[in-house]
């Protein structure tokens, strides 16, 4: 016999139950009915799948069932969590505050009456039930009116609640649903206990059958992805996604999908599927479908439907096959790698040969063989017979040889290598250059550092000559020579011969010996160095410029100088041995004023004589700031005749002294600053 299974507590109900019997959990699925779709549950227990994070998560939460005891205990209630607290109305004193009162009093338990057992409480749709409560006490009586071990969701409250002695009131009682909570579907044995405000301890209870009704629509279908498409392939997969938050009871469902041709198969894991009150779920769902004929595309449209009692859901589904069209044999694909081959200085070159057999669908025997229209190039391969499976690629190492041509020369052969299978061949072309390379000499550069050099006042300068073998092959051994173009400058090399290995540079030192011009003058001598082999030579040209210095000005400046401090130095030194240097003596000129010696004394005209040669000295000095030196000349000149002059004036007088240091003096400088003053004058020019 087929029976329902509660979710809740797994207790099995009747078939046509909707509330578990036990935790009073909600258990229809299909307005109670024992169906699925139509179809009986014979003892097929639903599974339910687990839930999955919402993509749109509710703004409420649910929560779970907390089914109450058949036969709850007395628990204290705890009010402040369950209706908003109300101020005591009017009522008789208590016993305690009124103890002449208390005496006389009689404070009895009241009495309650539901006048409904049942209540139905949803979202938007509260519940009153009427309670009749008696006082059967002697006193004015307030009573509080408090669920026992209430659900959290449940909201409850009542107006007050005050009797007179015997007095029978119908006390309304509103019970609803919390805001923002979703309710699962459920029924609730709630317990009332109505409690004397004079005597807490004087209660009462009444049972109250509390019902949340099953609300909200179908669980929504959703296909994922609702495109797939399948490249050679014949079988696929796709989620299945039930939302059921919108619903606060769990949704069963059978899934099926189904195609118009009817071909495709599909594998749902379970097929009937139990979707949590305020839950999302989702399953794969595995298919096949034949695949297209090669080379074509097929559009398949399949429906997936979820349903049962309450209506059926469905959801597109559109699946996009292609199948690649059938392989064509394509033949064996040959390449050169390089295709174009370079030989230097020698006659072999390798290369490889490439055998692409990747577009191929059977196996292959190929034969290599090397052609070049020529005849001048021989050929040898690793492998000459290559065997290729289909998707294979190979490498063959390939040689090929050629004379070499003429030193300095270059030839270009063209060729091919050529895959055969027997039935078809294929070809590949490529190219050879050969160069042989030229004589060192013809590769190598000379330079001459510096290219020009400048010297003053010398017959030697110094060059080095570099010969530049950085492109050559071979060593080059070179002899050098040079001469210049006027035939004046003798060159001289060191070392006078080289050997410069390839690669490198070698240097040699150059000495340029030529006279030098005349003062004042510059002369530029232009060489030639040549580097040769003794077949071939290279060569570069030079230049040396000399200029010589005039040394007259300095020369005629110095003499100048000295002659004029000699002249000037003679007239203040002793110019007669025994005679006092400067002005005479004492004596005579005490002679000379006791009248004893009149002004024709020769002795007297010594003085001026002084400050005459000293006053000419000075301008022969002065003589230097012409540019001719006639100045010069012409005081040393002036001073060499007023000296001698005077000396042939003594003698007339018959006064002939010995002469003194000074008066050389002044002739030895006379004769210097004459001669400088010579010098002083420009040459002529030429």
């Amino acid at each position: 016999m087929a029976v329902r299974v509660c979710e809740v507590c797994g207790e099995a109900n009747e078939p046509s139950a909707r509330f578990c019997r036990v935790c009073d959990a909600y258990l229809g699925w299909d307005s109670g009915a024992a169906t699925l779709d139509g179809e009986p549950l014979t003892g097929t227990i639903p599974t339910v799948v687990e839930s999955v994070e919402a993509v749109e998560p509710s703004p409420v939460e649910p929560l779970p069932v907390e089914p109450a005891p058949v036969e709850p205990a007395p628990v204290e209630p705890e009010t402040a969590d369950i209706a908003p607290a109300r101020e005591p109305g009017p009522s008789a004193p208590s016993s305690s505050t009124h103890p002449r009162v208390a005496a006389a009093a009689r404070i009895e338990t009241p009495e309650a009456v539901l006048e409904t057992t049942e209540a139905t409480v949803g979202p938007a749709l509260p519940a009153t039930v009427l309670l009749r409560l008696t006082n059967p006490s002697s006193i004015v009586d307030g009573y509080e009116i408090e669920p026992v071990a209430p659900p959290q969701w449940l909201s409850f409250s009542h107006g007050d609640v005050h009797l007179m002695p015997d007095q029978e009131l119908a006390v309304p009682l509103e019970l609803g649903l919390r805001e923002g909570v979703l309710v699962l579907a459920q029924r609730v044995a709630l317990t009332l206990r109505i409690s004397s405000q004079a005597d807490p301890e004087r209660t009462a209870e009444v049972a109250l059958q509390l019902t949340v009704p099953p609300l909200g629509p179908s669980a929504t279908l959703e296909v994922r992805p609702s495109l797939i498409r399948l490249e050679d392939h014949a079988a696929g997969e796709f989620t299945v996604r039930l939302d059921n938050r919108a619903a606060n009871f769990p949704q069963t469902v059978r899934l099926s999908a189904s195609d118009a041709e009817g071909v495709v198969r599909f594998a749902f894991a379970p097929d009937v599927v139990t979707v949590p009150a305020g839950q999302v779920v989702e399953l794969p769902v595995s298919f096949s479908a034949p695949e297209p004929e090669a080379g074509r595309e097929l559009n398949r449209q399949i429906t997936v439907e979820a349903g049962n009692d309450a209506g059926r859901a469905a959801a597109p589904l559109t699946l996009v096959q292609r199948t690649a069209a059938e392989p064509v044999d394509q033949p064996v694909r040959v390449r050169i790698e390089p295709s174009s081959l370079r030989i230097e200085r020698g006659t072999t070159a390798d290369f490889d040969v490439l055998l692409d057999h990747r577009g191929g669908q059977r196996q292959v025997t190929l034969n290599l063989v090397g052609r070049d229209p020529g005849r001048a190039i021989g050929f040898a391969f690793s492998s000459e017979q290559v065997v290729l499976e289909p998707g294979a690629v190979a490498h063959v190492r390939g040689r090929l040889a050629a004379a070499p041509p003429p030193r300095g020369g270059t030839l270009q052969h063209a060729f091919s290598v050529i895959a055969s299978d027997g039935v078809h061949d294929v070809e590949a072309m490529g190219s050879v250059e050969l160069t042989s390379p030229p004589e060192p000499i013809l590769t190598a550069a000379i330079r001459v550092d510096p290219p020009s050099q400048l010297v003053v006042n010398e017959r030697q300068a110094a060059f080095q000559v570099s010969v530049d073998n950085r492109r050559g092959v071979e060593p080059l051994g070179v002899r050098f020579e040079g001469a210049s173009e006027d035939g004046t400058a003798r060159l001289g090399f060191t070392p006078h011969e080289l050997v410069i290995p390839p690669g490198q540079v070698g240097s040699t030192r150059l000495v340029v010996d030529a006279p030098r011009p005349e003062p004042s003058e510059s002369a530029t001598r232009r060489f030639r160095v040549i580097a040769t082999d003794g077949v071939r030579s290279i060569e570069v040209d030079a230049a040396l410029t000399q200029e010589t210095s005039n040394r007259r000005p300095i020369a005629s400046r110095v003499l100048v100088t000295i002659g004029g401090l000699l002249v000037i130095i003679g007239a203040l030194a002793e110019w007669f041995a025994g005679f006092p240097p400067f002005l005479p003596s004492v004596d005579l000129i005490g002679a000379f004023v006791r009248g004893q010696l009149n002004l024709a004394d020769p002795f007297l005209s010594e003085p001026g004589m002084r400050v005459l040669v000293v006053l000419f000295g000075a301008l022969m000095l002065l003589g230097m700031i012409g540019k001719h030196g006639r100045m010069t000349r012409a005081c040393a000149v002036f001073i060499v005749l007023l000296t001698v002059a005077w000396l042939i004036f003594l003698a007339v007088v018959a006064f002939v002294p010995a002469l003194g240091l000074g008066l050389v003096l002044v002739w030895i400088g006379c004769v210097l600053g004459f001669v400088g003053g010579v010098l002083a004058r420009p040459r002529p020019e030429t």
